[in-house]
């Protein structure tokens, strides 16, 4: 799995659809997506509202022509827009910039489509999708909320099929969400709903959980470990599937919802979502031998519902849910309190805080598919930010010079906690991708490593091998922000000559420092960038200075001369 997530992470490299990523407006899972028009190739205006009113879902294919993954899936994508265009509005959206209405006209007829297209350049992904690779489909409920968001091509027909089917009829109530394709109607024995219960709930709980094959998900099955009684998704031999439990409730006002869950998954692949009310509250994957999490509940009705997502075979036992509990008053607070906080930022970022980095990005046929960075060094110290939507339990960080470790970002935390950092040693590498995956929401960020400028042609000379012009653009450098200064002072009399052992005073609005100059008449003070007011304290023996003396340094690290008087 390490292997295919490189291989992943290298694949979408050429498939990569910005350089930033989605504004804060981007829609999320479950949540109402954003009105918006397009005109199609064809002449006509797309608009979502008006399309929600016709039809009973939106289904959005968001592609470039330069994309080769997104061409296999448009002869599977037409015969869904054939067999579901009176119930489903579909339409495809290219984001190359270069894809005007006459390129995707002759695009549309080289692969014999019929469905509508439509351009509209990056400015469009930014905006409303939180992409950034692409093929990306995105399915819109009848209910205007984004359901399904699912990165890769999906390559045949029954796919498309089970898709749509899980969003259609009368028995679709209520928005689900989907990060992969929906099964179709499972011809297995589902558990008892009793059986169900008394596994999961802990002693004296009540809690009545069901398994809904309407979902066209696998069930949860009643199982023990060690003594314990508890649940275990029934898809662990079935790859590219999901299982799910859920469970009706009230609560009242300070309740938490808490469990034990214990997991040995695939990192990057395999994932235990937890759902309140239909939004995605806790994800779990790696590993752990056994914890405890909690979810905070408002007064009133609420469902819970626990997801397996098994993308790859699953070589360990799977999860292991039990001990479900309804807490209330001091054990409801006692139960969120412990539960770990990590920190959060206005963005997502990977960056690199050597001083004198030269930042640029590559071009692939004209598109920026890659932010890049020439560090002259051995190793590069990265910063790492997320956002609040974002699980650090669940954010996978890899670094391609070590391409057997695959990190979680919770273990990247700093001592202070405050960020997330890490070291990247680019000794014997010749250049190194730094990125952080996670599914849900969908997010990818790159950043590709070069340890010194000799070395960018490397990489445009790798790619130009596999068939791939790629185009180094440089960015102007930035001087990095200071966290520390150093300030020299030259203390001389009016004939030049070092005056040693006077005293000056580095002062702020709050404090001041003595110093104390050395044997040359030099001082070095080394303090936090500030435009320090010295102040003259004392002069040795036959040197004076005029009271009216005032300067202050730069803001910055500096040097500056003081002249006194030698008598």
């Amino acid at each position: 799995m390490k292997k295919t997530l490189c291989l992943l992470l290298a694949f979408s490299l050429l498939c990569a659809a910005l350089p930033a990523l989605a504004s804060n407006n981007a829609a999320a899972l479950g949540q109402p997506f954003q009105d918006f028009s397009v005109t199609t190739i064809d002449g006509d205006t797309f608009t979502l509202s008006k399309a929600l009113q016709e039809y009973e879902a939106v289904y959005l294919n968001i592609f470039a022509t330069w994309c080769p993954p997104c061409a296999m899936e448009f002869p599977f994508m037409q015969t869904a827009y054939e067999e579901y265009g009176d119930r489903v509005a579909m339409i495809a959206i290219s984001i190359e910039e270069t894809d005007d209405a006459a390129t995707l006209e002759q695009y549309r007829k080289e692969h014999s489509l019929t469905l509508p297209m439509a351009p509209a350049g990056t400015e469009w992904l930014a905006r409303y999708t939180q992409a950034s690779s692409i093929p990306v489909s995105l399915l819109v409920d009848r209910f205007g909320n984004l359901a399904l968001w699912h990165v890769g091509a999906i390559t045949d027909a029954a796919s498309f099929r089970s898709m749509f089917d899980a969003f259609l009829g009368e028995t679709y109530t209520k928005t689900k969400t989907y990060t992969s394709i929906p099964q179709p109607a499972l011809s297995l024995d589902f558990p008892a709903d009793e059986a169900l219960s008394a596994a999961l709930n802990t002693e004296g709980s009540e809690i009545a959980f069901t398994s809904d094959p309407a979902r066209r998900d696998y069930p949860f099955l009643p199982a023990e470990r060690n003594g314990q009684a508890g649940a275990v998704p029934a898809n662990l031999d079935k790859n590219q599937t999901v299982a799910s439990v859920q469970a009706a409730f009230t609560a009242k006002a300070g309740d938490a919802l808490a469990f034990d869950v214990a997991y040995d998954l695939e990192p990057g692949a395999n994932y235990l979502n937890v759902e309140l009310d239909g939004a995605p509250v806790k994800a779990f994957n790696g590993k752990s031998d056994g914890r405890a999490w909690a979810v905070a509940l408002t007064e009133g009705g609420h469902e819970i519902s626990f997801t397996y997502d098994q993308w790859v075979a699953q070589e360990g036992e799977g999860p292991f849910l039990s001990n479900v509990r309804l807490l209330s008053g001091a054990d409801a607070e006692a139960a969120m309190a412990a539960l770990p906080v990590y920190p959060a930022f206005d963005v997502l970022d990977v960056a690199v805080t050597n001083k004198g980095v030269q930042h640029g990005y590559f071009l692939y046929m004209g598109q920026p598919v890659l932010a890049a960075c020439v560090v002259n060094s051995d190793a590069a110290d990265i910063a790492l930010k997320v956002t609040a939507d974002a699980d650090p339990e669940t954010v996978l960080f890899l670094d391609t010079a070590k391409p057997d470790d695959i990190l979680f970002l919770s273990g990247l935390l700093t001592e202070d906690g405050t960020g997330y950092a890490y070291s990247m040693n680019l000794n014997g590498i010749s250049y190194a991708i730094a990125a952080m995956e996670s599914l849900a929401p969908r997010f990818s960020i790159q950043l590709l490593v070069i340890p010194d400028e000799a070395r960018i042609q490397q990489v445009i000379d790798d790619y130009a091998q596999r068939g791939y012009a790629l185009t180094w653009v440089p960015e102007e450098a930035e001087e990095p922000e200071e966290t520390e200064a150093t300030y020299t002072v030259y203390v001389v009399d009016q004939n030049g000559d070092p005056v040693p052992g006077a005293y000056i005073n580095f002062c702020t609005d709050d404090s001041c420092e003595r110093t104390q100059a050395d044997e040359n008449g030099v001082i070095t003070y080394t303090a936090a960038p500030y435009a320090y007011h010295l102040q003259i304290l004392k002069l040795p023996a036959g040197y004076s200075f005029d009271p009216a003396f005032e300067v202050y340094t730069e803001a910055h690290s500096s040097e500056l001369t003081v002249t006194v008087t030698k008598d």
